[in-house]
């Protein structure tokens, strides 16, 4: 028994060293490896850049992020940015001392790998253009959009409410593990693109001025005018875990130099193989609206590798207006119990109504629309067996998912359970979601 013990163990240890370089093939990025991450010397002290590929995201305080109307964070609106480099971790004491020696600078507790903090806005400027010059690289401040996009994952995103998780004591120093001290870089767990301390830590200032968000979509924006505020992000060991999501801002005069100030460099490379964004936003407006029976339905962007528009839930007036029927049932002024045939139905009057090709949104676009924080999750109630069920389900699927990836090499393919949140829409002839509509 032993002896088959220690040959299971001995086969599976060949199986993982043999998969690990075929599924590096799996995966090609975009731009050459040596490109993915640039590690710099500055005097004799490391600096490594993480690569963020350009793309889209809905910027501001989504689903994911709050559930509180914070009007600092508000209006959600839509970002395109061009690729940029973003530093791996936070600018440390012994970094910023081997490039301004001449700058009196203050650690806590002095460590050289705890983050530089005591610094103003026109101190991190004075370091950026000196690391320009060390460098022969065009090191600036990241913009605000950047720093958000880097924090929520770039194209790699999981959504996740802190930058790399759901618990921020485990990727970031907050109030409630820091001991109101900062720590060493790198210590906690990294986000999806392998940047580290993006919660917490030291807060890090940005190029922007403050300004209001604004509705539409931008492509690399900076509100880099003189204004009385810049920006800093990211939260702080000061900041307690409530208000230290993604999406919070601060900000604060360029004269500040605060215990937790810090900062992040950013860098874009002069002749970049993918520098221009896929997508132009002119061709994309955040929002349309079509006029149904007199009444205005107001459809909002879901971006991704095929954009599409997704509606308000459909009201009962609405349904009882197109097909001169009540709805089977109605929950909170909304037409719900609907069969799928009556659904394709209302999709094909109301086409005809505002001359526009209009679809009944499917499961998935549900879904992802609820994932990009475009719409609020479907709310349905559970018993409590069920809710076991969802977690029993949940557990299988990943475990399923991080075994698939060896299996698949010898032709096992694991089955994947159904996942949990498209398992509330497997009816399809008794609905009781909401209607929504798509346009493509």
């Amino acid at each position: 028994m032993r002896e088959f013990v220690i040959r299971k163990t001995l086969y599976i240890c060949f199986l993982l060293v043999m998969a690990l370089p075929m599924m590096a093939k799996r995966h090609q990025p975009a731009v050459p490896d040596s490109l993915q991450r640039l590690v710099l010397r500055v005097n004799d002290i490391p600096l490594t850049m993480r690569r963020v590929e350009g793309g889209s995201f809905m910027m501001g305080g989504t689903i994911d992020q709050t559930d509180k109307d914070l009007y600092t964070d508000k209006p959600v609106h839509l970002v395109f940015l061009s690729p940029y480099y973003i530093a791996e971790t936070e600018v440390t004491y012994q970094l910023w001392r081997s490039v301004m020696p001449d700058k009196e600078s203050l650690s806590p507790r002095g460590y050289p790998t705890n983050p530089i903090s005591y610094v103003t806005w026109y101190d991190c400027k004075e370091f950026v253009r000196r690391l320009d010059s060390i460098t022969g690289l065009p090191f600036r401040l990241p913009t605000e959009a950047e720093w958000e996009y880097a924090a929520r994952g770039g194209q790699y995103t999981e959504h996740q409410r802190y930058a790399g998780g759901q618990i921020a004591d485990s990727v970031g120093w907050t109030n409630s593990n820091s001991g109101n001290w900062s720590h060493p870089v790198a210590r906690r767990q990294a986000n999806e693109l392998g940047l580290y301390d993006m919660t917490g830590n030291v807060a890090e200032w940005c190029e922007d001025v403050y300004s209001a968000y604004s509705m539409g979509a931008t492509t690399d924006p900076c509100v880099c005018d003189t204004g009385s505020y810049r920006i800093a992000r990211g939260g702080s060991y000061d900041d307690c875990v409530a208000n230290s999501h993604i999406s919070v801002r601060r900000w604060y005069t360029p004269e500040t130099s605060r215990g937790y100030l810090g900062l992040r460099v950013a860098l874009t490379l002069p002749n970049d193989p993918m520098k221009q964004p896929i997508v132009e936003p002119e061709q994309l407006p955040l929002t349309k609206r079509v006029k149904l029976k007199g009444k205005k339905l107001t459809f909002q962007l879901v971006p991704g590798e095929t954009p599409y528009y997704i509606s308000e839930e459909i009201p009962t007036g609405l349904w009882r207006k197109m097909t001169r029927q009540d709805p089977p049932k109605a929950w909170k002024g909304l037409a719900v119990g609907m069969t799928k045939g009556a659904r394709m139905r209302f999709a094909e009057q109301c086409s005809r109504e505002a001359n526009t090709a209009l679809t009944v949104a499917t499961p998935e676009e549900i879904v992802h629309a609820t994932k990009q924080g475009i719409i609020p999750p479907y709310q349905k109630t559970y018993s409590q067996e069920q809710r076991q069920e969802v977690r029993h389900t949940q557990r299988k699927r990943r475990t399923n998912k991080s075994m698939s990836a060896f299996t698949e090499l010898f032709g096992v393919k694991l089955p994947q359970p159904d996942d949990p949140v498209l398992l509330q829409f497997k009816t399809e002839d008794d609905d009781s979601r909401p209607l929504r509509l798509v346009i493509h």
